[in-house]
């Protein structure tokens, strides 16, 4: 009878992870027609590949530089300034296919990876079949993720990638398996090495993990001592990073943004610094503005995250209706001083990222959300489909036309 029910289990879930693929796919399409792209294309702004390709000729520089790309400049080398993972994933389609691999199709199954565990997450929570599959599409296509999920280009891979493998990290860190608890720390450092401010969400992982094994009956100190092992594939990926980054920079924490020409010589603050904090902080609530009688989006800088992404808005429903249980959850107030944390040190960034529609930079936050929001929905079976349902819609049409729109050049 349990080997029945847990295959009727399994086939439910396949099911919904079908339907939900299919639905992303037909957004993604979309968008792929109305702004002429393929998926079977590759990215247009191609760093990751140009570097996995150099990597595998044993080159750790480009060899020269490209006025398209972010490059910076060191020691008269060129190099890719951005954390290095995805092009760790595109070296076996490098092998098989040189400078051109299939990225877009990587970075596209890569996010699509990411619902797929959202989808689990929503199951933990209790929902199943349409519930189960409208939350996952929430979190990936009614959110401003719509925006990078379907594209390679040095900037959303990265966000993708990262996206995808902090929710992995966080679902396993959630489930009830001790023998996932290796997953969620190489998962987190993956997506530091895709964008190095998810290291914020350590301490929810590490709380996450100890409830698990409180649940298991094991004691912290007897799960450091019994589980020490753990540690082993976060330090690998984390000694790795700090190798490379002492190669080509001649400094372990130097990931070669700094020899970026904007923030080598034109920036007098540098790449971070708490001068820009109060600016951007405001930028992240700012309104579109009306323009000749036209609403205008900033395509620099950003603008309201919550307009782009407002199942954050879900989230603090949920959040006022459960207040008085946040004690027995405490991973949700944690995850929230933690969301605001990683805004702050956005904020102290001296930008709040370039070309683009909403605000890029807060997606990074969305894997954390929803795993809060998951851990309300344990204990508030309501689905708010009220509020839930246009809200989903109102981000799906409202990402989806302004990212077209975008691509296309129709934004002043």
């Amino acid at each position: 009878m349990l080997k029945q029910m847990r295959a009727v289990e399994r086939e439910g879930e396949r099911r919904e992870a079908f339907v939900l693929l299919l639905m992303l796919l037909t957004v993604y399409t979309l968008i792929w027609i109305m702004i002429g792209r393929s998926p079977f294309q590759g990215s247009i702004y191609d760093s990751y590949a140009l570097q996995a390709s150099r990597w595998l000729e044993g080159h750790l520089d480009l060899g020269r530089t490209y006025s398209y790309l972010e490059i910076a400049e060191y020691n008269g080398r060129y190099f890719i300034s951005f954390p290095p993972i995805p092009s760790v994933l595109l070296l076996p389609f490098c092998v098989l296919f040189g400078e051109s691999p299939p990225d877009t199709l990587v970075a596209v199954a890569l996010g699509l990876l990411g619902a797929v565990y959202a989808l689990k997450m929503a199951r933990m929570a209790g929902r199943r079949g349409a519930a189960a599959v409208f939350w996952a599409f929430f979190v990936t296509a009614g959110s401003n993720f719509l925006h990078v999920g379907f594209s390679a280009d040095v900037w959303y891979f990265a966000q993708t990638a990262s996206f995808a493998f902090t929710m992995i990290s966080l679902c396993y860190a959630m489930d009830e398996e001790v023998k996932h608890g290796w997953a969620p720390l190489l998962f987190l450092a993956l997506a530091f090495g895709c964008r190095p401010l998810q290291i914020v969400y350590l301490p929810l992982v590490a709380l996450l993990l100890l409830q698990k094994l409180r649940g298991q009956g094991v004691a912290p100190v007897q799960a450091l001592k019994q589980y020490w092992w753990w540690l082993l594939p976060p330090l690998a990926v984390g000694s790795g990073l700090m190798a490379l980054n002492a190669a080509r920079f001649d400094d372990p924490f130097q990931f070669g943004h700094d020899y970026l020409p904007e923030f080598a010589v034109e920036k007098a603050d540098g790449q971070f610094s708490l001068a820009y904090l109060a600016g951007n902080w405001a930028r992240l609530w700012r309104l579109p503005g009306m323009e000749n009688g036209r609403l205008r989006f900033p395509t620099f800088d950003g603008c309201a995250f919550w307009l782009f992404s407002p199942i954050f808005l879900v989230f603090a429903v949920y959040l006022l209706r459960n207040l008085r249980g946040l004690r027995r959850e405490p991973a949700v107030p944690l995850t929230v001083g933690l969301i605001l944390l990683q805004f702050a040190a956005l904020c102290c960034h001296a930008t709040m990222g370039g070309w683009q529609f909403g605000n890029r930079y807060t997606i990074d936050a969305l894997p954390a959300l929803y795993t809060a929001l998951t851990l309300l929905q344990k204990r508030d079976e309501s689905d708010l489909q009220p509020l839930a349902v246009p809200l989903c819609l109102w981000g799906v049409g409202l990402n989806l036309t302004g990212t077209v729109a975008l691509f296309n050049g129709w934004f002043p």
